[in-house]
């Protein structure tokens, strides 16, 4: 592996600037690096039928999610900006498989480039089936596993046990995606990076996806400094990329760009702007500021940055890590037919 370097101007910071007038026309267009696609009708998502404290706990109040946010829905609220690709994550479906059977379907007559994140469980015995069915799924680029463990707070545990990382079953199985060619996502907060840190170094010849900005939990200036520390290690290693999304989830519904932007430039210094994408994490950033203000102050906080750098962070790193393939797009003609302003 061999470290990370890159030369670009310096940012601004945050707010320090007001928006570019005319912003509604030099917008960016962009590849959705996180989002979720889903339907209730067709695939079961416990979730909606009883309250899920741990996903409450990660995200708060969920009550107002749409029970289906299809494609039409994701267009409709992404319309001032040119979509060309989209990531699709899977959504807590009872049945995995059958929602990856749903999203394949959704690819196969979407007028928009997908890509497809699947779940899987490196530890589970049943993990070589799971990822020869992947094998055959058009679009599946990629796979993730929530390990993100809280020692002081039992709700924000999305796995089973905090040891994973280090447990040899666990670590053979995450070997056996060196013949799948799939992106590895590894979904932890930050005082686990240390361990995904290992798990990178050890495994040159798998892609790692640094999701949620390394899911920042202490916002302390010692907790910043600890978790860039931890961040720049990443981005030493050419084999990860990291995604800046889910941001209401780290700094809370009520966000605001000040606090946001000090972070998302350090996660660009970490892995320089062609290891680094943005995703909006629709429908859940609705519960907060809704996608066009997220995209609006991405947009402010690297506007320091070179065009062709910004490029990158807003449509080519996505689409290339998780190997978008070239197609028609949703035209701004049929957006506007569609969803007139």
């Amino acid at each position: 592996m061999t470290d990370n370097k890159h030369e670009s101007t310096r940012p601004i910071e945050p707010e320090a600037a007001p928006m570019p007038q005319g912003i509604r026309s030099t917008r960016r267009a962009i590849v959705d690096a996180h989002a979720h696609l889903y339907d209730s009708r067709a695939v079961r998502y416990g979730i909606f039928e009883q309250r899920n404290p741990t996903f409450e706990a990660l995200i708060g109040d969920y009550s107002a999610l749409p029970r289906s946010h299809g494609l039409d829905d994701y267009l409709r609220a992404t319309q001032s900006r040119a979509v060309k690709g989209l990531v699709w994550h899977e959504f807590i479906a009872d049945d995995t498989l059958a929602e990856i059977a749903w999203a394949q379907r959704l690819v196969a007559s979407a007028a928009l480039p997908m890509a497809l994140v699947g779940l899987v469980d490196f530890a589970d015995p049943g993990l070589g089936r799971r990822l020869e069915a992947y094998r055959d799924v058009p679009g599946l680029s990629a796979v993730r596993q929530h390990l993100g463990w809280d020692n002081e707070d039992p709700l924000r545990r999305m796995a089973q046990r905090p040891d994973f990382m280090s447990d040899p079953n666990w670590l053979k199985g995450l070997g056996t995606l060196k013949g799948f060619d799939l992106r590895c996502g590894l979904e932890v907060f930050a005082p686990q990076l240390a361990d995904v840190l290992a798990v990178v170094r050890a495994n040159p010849e798998i892609g790692f996806t640094i999701a949620v900005m390394g899911w920042p939990t202490d916002r302390s200036a010692d907790g910043f400094s600890r978790w860039r520390s931890d961040m720049l290690a990443l981005g030493r290693c050419d084999n990860t990329c990291a995604s800046v999304s889910a941001i209401e989830c780290i700094f809370g519904l009520d966000w605001r760009a000040a606090d946001v932007g000090p972070w998302i430039l350090a996660v660009i210094e970490a892995f320089g702007p062609a290891r680094s994408m943005f995703g909006s994490h629709l429908p859940i950033t609705g519960l907060s500021h809704g996608f066009d203000r997220l995209y609006d102050i991405y947009e402010r906080i690297v506007s320091g940055f070179f065009d062709n750098e910004k490029d990158m962070m807003f449509r080519g790193t996505a689409a290339a890590w998780f190997r978008i393939p070239q197609g028609s797009t949703v035209s701004s003609a049929e957006r506007t037919a569609r969803w007139p302003e």
